[in-house]
């Protein structure tokens, strides 16, 4: 037998679960209690594990350590953790969308997307439509599917322009796809799980919720200039070589695309279906503010289980649209999903009036807010975020954000921030992952592809995020207020 972790990692989760079970006996700090101290250690202890050791089992034992708590009970933790909604939508929404990237519609649209006519008139256009496809898809997809989807696209284009590993052309393009990737899940909070997050805290905190369709607004806006932004650095930063792009044939990018099939047929009207279920309440309050009401009291999971239950009801060829066990096993994130639902009920524990730590923490803080203007605040907070979340964790990035800067904003609305847009903002900051390997399962597989090194990686994925979290605070922002 061999340990799974080095001393020092060994060392770090000792002290991790020291914290965490025995918190409460240390030295009080900001005048907290015994309960508000263990809260507190205990979200310090799961940060550590978060960030430097693992994401799953420490989200299990962050949920046993609130069961040890005065404050909670282990009926109250499983409800807060896996009883709450964003598990089952998380649940549902990836397994309509995994079916529909079973089914070869996905790969069917990036061709198409980079085949256009317009793209054969210069390099750079098609570039930009390369970059624009999985944008488009990845709007309504996890980052990954959409990824995998694109990269063998890109590995064929290298091969067909005879580039090697280690050149730069592919290093930039394997970036441009990964960046693409990212930000597409701060573009709609369909099937993306950390704007939903974020959302999924606000309306806790604030007891309404935000429409998907003010979001998406906010969010396809920043998704337009967030890729003309790209392209521009692109050309006059990156400045990478074009020549041999210009011989690209890119009609044999369709060899093996046949006719649509009618699984795709299926898959996408579904697909369609739960999508114009979340969208309608947004669309709908205007003019049929009942009907509006009453989709929206559906809850947010319910369309997905709604799409879900309809791909049982389909065969084709005798073969079932929805291979449940297949689908459950490798269509959902089990990883992602056990970090929420602990991110969840240690978000509630830290808010938690009898813990006392957003008390607190805003007596701590308010002094500053004195020297800093709303419009400020906003800017620092939604770029440190796109900054961070390529270091940690993007869950972690949402939580610790979230729980940093939204109890100076309701305890302040002198400042002038609407609180529904920050927080949105974080959660669409959060997605911005692609300055390093451990910053997202995506860009993981992009360094691994070996088509990425990660100097390019860390310097032009920095430059990249620093900007799209500047898109996000000035322009995306704006225009969440506005909606919101």
């Amino acid at each position: 037998m061999k340990s799974t972790y080095n001393l020092q990692k060994w060392i770090l989760i000792a002290i991790s679960a020291a914290l965490m079970f025995f918190g409460r006996y240390l030295p009080p700090v900001m005048g907290l209690s015994a309960d508000g101290m263990q809260i507190l250690c205990i979200f310090v202890g799961s940060l550590l594990l978060w960030l430097f050791v693992d994401t799953v089992w420490p989200s299990i034992l962050c949920m046993i350590a609130l069961c040890f708590s005065p404050l909670y009970k282990y009926s109250t933790v499983i409800s807060g953790s896996w009883g709450n909604w964003i598990v089952a939508f998380l649940i549902f929404s990836n397994i309509v969308t995994s079916v529909l990237t079973k089914s070869g519609f996905l790969k069917r649209v990036a061709i198409w997307f980079i085949t256009r006519p317009i793209a054969k008139k210069s390099p750079w256009l098609f570039l930009t439509l390369l970059f624009l496809s999985p944008m488009v898809i990845g709007a309504f997809m996890s980052p990954i599917p959409t990824f995998i989807v694109f990269l063998p696209i890109m590995e064929q284009i290298y091969a067909e322009l005879g580039y090697q590993k280690g050149e730069r052309f592919p290093a930039i393009c394997t970036l441009g796809l990964l960046a693409a990737s990212s930000f597409s899940t701060a573009t709609t909070p369909i099937a993306h799980t950390f704007p939903i997050l974020a959302m999924s805290l606000y309306q806790k905190d604030a007891g309404t919720a935000i429409d998907f369709l003010s979001y998406t607004a906010a969010g396809l806006a920043f998704g337009v200039v967030a890729l003309i932004v790209m392209m521009l650095i692109f050309r006059f930063v990156f400045k990478p070589d074009l020549s041999r792009l210009q011989t690209l044939d890119s009609e044999k990018l369709k060899q093996n695309i046949g006719k649509v099939t009618t699984v795709e047929k299926l898959a996408l009207a579904d697909f369609m279906l739960v999508v114009l279920l979340w969208m309608a309440p947004g669309l709908l309050k205007y003019i049929a503010p009942t009907v509006a009401n009453y989709i929206n009291s559906f809850g947010t999971p319910v369309p997905a289980m709604i799409g879900t239950v309809l791909l049982f009801f389909v065969k084709v060829d005798d073969k079932p649209l929805l291979n449940f066990k297949e689908t459950i096993g490798n269509g959902v994130p089990w990883g992602a999903i056990v970090l929420v639902a602990a991110t969840m009920i240690i978000s509630s524990a830290l808010t938690n009036p009898d813990a006392g730590i957003t008390a607190a923490f805003i007596t701590l803080i308010e002094p500053v807010t004195k020297y800093v203007s709303g419009n400020v605040l906003v800017i620092i907070i939604i770029v440190l975020t796109a900054v961070l979340t390529n270091f940690i964790s993007n869950t972690v990035a949402v939580t610790m954000f979230y729980s940093i800067a939204m109890p100076i904003v309701f305890a302040n609305p002198q400042l002038g921030v609407n609180p529904a847009a920050l927080a949105s903002m974080i959660g669409a900051a959060s997605c911005i992952a692609m300055a390093t390997p451990p910053s997202t399962a995506h860009a993981a597989l992009a360094s691994g592809t070996g088509w990425l090194d990660t100097k390019t990686m860390l310097t032009h994925g920095m430059l990249l995020s620093i900007a799209a979290g500047l898109i996000l605070a000035l322009i995306a922002y704006p225009i969440a207020a506005a909606l919101m």
